[in-house]
Order: structure tokens, then sequence, then C-alpha cells
């Protein structure tokens, strides 16, 4: 199989992609994956830690939007769970939909042992908090620059604006596969101090968390299966 172009790979992934809100406290992005063996419910939405922290804290309502439908998931403290990473920014929000949600059978995970090397193409997907582009999921690219090996994670010669935050980082790899490398969770730009001006900030670089070491965490966490989450139902936002 062909190497997939960018416009396919988006096409693909969109169908996952996510808007995640702690209503009251602003919105981030997240991307439906796989959901792990022996979770409470049937969908898990994979985000950045940071979006949903509110939510965790204080059991505020949790918002799933999906990009291809419009559709509206709303989780009240009751009708999900949240299992997180802290200390890797990461979290899966965990609920029982009426309804199939995405197609996690569009992209594969790494396995565990594995990353990609420097200059290997990165795309993301993430809402922009931006006064024209709110409820539109937005496409940005960029090269590795580097992989953390304590970290488990990338830095990424490209941007990371507020919203894009928990948004899915695929790669299409040569034999046609497209792969979650990760989602966005942090960006460190360049600060630079002028004389007389103060500092300003120039572009710097992304971090990307890989995804597989969340997933074997929970494994690894949850062997026994919890009790059932109550069914949620979408609703329309159109």
């Amino acid at each position: 199989m062909a190497k997939l172009g960018w416009h396919q790979a988006v096409k693909m992934m969109l169908k996952n992609v996510v808007k995640v809100s702690t209503l009251g406290n602003g919105y981030g992005s997240g991307v439906i994956v796989a959901t792990p063996k022996n979770a409470p419910g049937n969908c898990c939405v994979l985000t950045a830690y940071h979006v949903i922290k509110k939510a965790e804290e204080t059991g505020a309502t949790i918002e799933i939007e999906i990009a291809e439908s419009h559709e509206k998931i709303i989780l009240p403290s009751l009708a999900r769970t949240i299992f997180t990473a802290k200390d890797r920014d990461q979290a899966l929000v965990i609920f029982n939909a009426t309804m199939g949600l995405g197609d996690a059978s569009r992209f594969k995970l790494l396995s565990v042992n594995r990353h990609y090397v420097p200059g290997v193409e990165f795309g993301w997907l993430g809402y922009p908090v931006l006064e024209i582009a709110q409820n539109t999921p937005c496409f940005l690219h960029g090269r590795v620059s580097a992989y953390l090996d304590d970290a488990e994670a990338y830095l990424v010669d490209g941007f990371s604006i507020h919203g894009v935050s928990g948004g899915p980082v695929f790669c299409c790899e040569e034999n046609g596969d497209l792969v979650l490398a990760g989602i966005v969770t942090n960006y460190f730009p360049n600060q630079i101090t002028i004389p007389n001006s103060g500092t300003q900030s120039w572009p710097g670089l992304a971090m990307f968390r890989t995804v597989n070491p969340l997933m074997k965490l929970y494994a690894q966490e949850n062997k026994e299966k919890p009790q059932q989450l109550p069914p949620i139902t979408a609703t329309s936002g159109k």
C-alpha cells in the first residue's frame, strides 16, 4: 500500500477527533482510541490531563463534541471515569455510549519499545482558541527534532497553541499505515529578552507525549473489570 498523503490522513483521523470541554473552564482537544481491556465503558477519549484537570478535581461536567458529526456527549461526574497519568499530562475519559463513536481501526499504535527518529514528519489536529476557528479542527505539521527517552516524548519543530492540547499526533508510514504517535501536551516558546523591550516569545518547539505508556499503565492498574457506567446518548450539535 502506498504512503498516505496528508489530506488522506487528515480525513481518516478526523473521524476520531473530538473537542473536549470542561463546562465553565475552557476546552481542549482529544482523540477516540480503542477502549482498554477491563474499562467500565465502551468509549474512550484520550486527551491532555490539563484539559480535564478541573473536571477531575471538582466533578464538573465534561462535554465531548465529535468533529465529524458535531454530536455532543454530556458527561456529568457519575457518567464517566477518568484515568490519569499526571506526570505525563495525559488522561483517558471513559464512558458508556449508546452508539458507536469514531473508528479506532483507522490507525495503529506503536509498540511500547518503538519510537520515531529525528527528521520524521508528524501531523496533528486540534481546536485552536481562535475567534474564527473555535469550532473547526485545524491541521498542523512539523518534523521530529528529538526523542526524549526519559520523558518518552518528542520535541517537534511545530506549533501547539491553546485549544490544540490533547489532539492526536500522527505519522504516515511508508507502508501505508496511519500511526497515532502521541498527543499534543506542551509548547516551549523561545523566550528572548530584548533591551528596553522586555521578554518576547519567538517560535520554539512543541512536545508530544507518546501514547502506549499510558495504555500500558491502565492495563497494569485496572486488572479487574469495574462497575459499568450508565449509557449516554449523543445530542445533535447542529
